[in-house]
């Protein structure tokens, strides 16, 4: 499975409340069987980052359509650190 990593904007994702209410329940962070948002983070300057797992970038290009991103990029995720484990993505 690929990763990718997203920058964008969304309006009212910086209230959290809103922010919840976008994320909160499976079916928004799992849109089918092959596709997983494993990570959003609202940045302080605005700003969202979001990190998909699924089998081609349109999967993840559709979520981020359909919760009303505003897309700065989408970029390939080629190696990835949590918590000291280390995977190769690619």
């Amino acid at each position: 499975m690929l990763s990718w990593i997203a920058i964008g904007t969304a309006p009212e994702w910086d209230d959290v409340q809103k922010f919840s209410a976008e994320i909160h329940g499976t079916d928004n962070w799992r849109p089918d069987a092959t596709t997983s948002i494993t990570t959003v983070l609202a940045l302080a300057d605005g700003r969202l980052l979001a990190e998909c797992h699924a089998i081609k970038q349109a999967d993840f290009e559709a979520w981020l359509q359909h919760k009303g991103w505003s897309v700065e990029s989408i970029t390939p995720i080629k190696h990835l650190a949590k918590t000291g484990s280390v995977w190769e993505v690619t």
